[in-house]
């Protein structure tokens, strides 16, 4: 466990957290405000998100508490083309059985992820050249803006450079102005942007 300061703390994340994680993930789901009113499916965003990651590259998913309460998370990757496969192997199939076998009416948020689900994509050569790792981070809504975020990327960074790792993207919405600012602080700069989303990059 590492001490972030002012009762935050950061940790090892294990499958028992996943109740907390996917719950988080779903809070946060709308550019870092709560989407829970977006989603029929509840556990869906979290399913595409956050459980591969604490499932299949444990040792960089980290859990952040503070006074003791989940409150937010950073996921990392130290190999994406790696862990894409994967997952291609052992998470995706499974979890296309499971939302294939649907029948309640479902949102348009909740249409967009199974898309994306049934039609998982592979991160490109280009990017993965200079950036093979990846991560993801959300912290709620009560938790945002006293400094967390900077101490948890940093920590997560500082890991994947120790295990190798010469540089780090992520994805976030192109609508999240407040989540692109604070990435660039960090020293991400922005290598792709598309129409949704765009992606950051640092290297370590």
């Amino acid at each position: 466990m590492w001490d972030l300061g002012n009762g935050a703390s950061l940790r090892l994340a294990t499958p028992k957290d996943l109740p907390n994680l996917l719950q988080i993930c779903l809070k946060t789901s709308d550019a870092g405000a709560d989407g829970s009113d977006l989603y029929t499916l509840k556990e869906l965003v979290g399913d595409i998100y956050v459980t591969p990651y604490v499932l299949h590259q444990p040792e960089f998913a980290y859990l952040l508490e503070v006074d003791g309460t989940a409150s937010g998370y950073v996921l990392g990757v130290l190999d994406t083309a790696q862990f894409e496969r994967d997952l291609s192997a052992n998470y995706w199939p499974e979890a296309v059985r499971k939302y294939s076998q649907i029948q309640q009416s479902l949102s348009d948020s909740d249409k967009r992820l199974l898309d994306l689900l049934f039609n998982m994509k592979k991160t490109t050569e280009d990017i993965l050249s200079e950036f093979p790792s990846h991560l993801h981070i959300d912290i709620l809504e009560p938790f945002q803006g006293k400094g967390h975020g900077k101490q948890m990327i940093n920590h997560l960074l500082g890991e994947l450079k120790i295990s190798g790792s010469p540089g780090v993207h992520l994805h976030v919405s192109s609508k999240n102005t407040r989540a692109r600012a604070f990435y660039k602080k960090l020293g991400f700069d922005e290598i792709r942007v598309f129409a949704d989303e765009l992606i950051m990059a640092t290297q370590l």
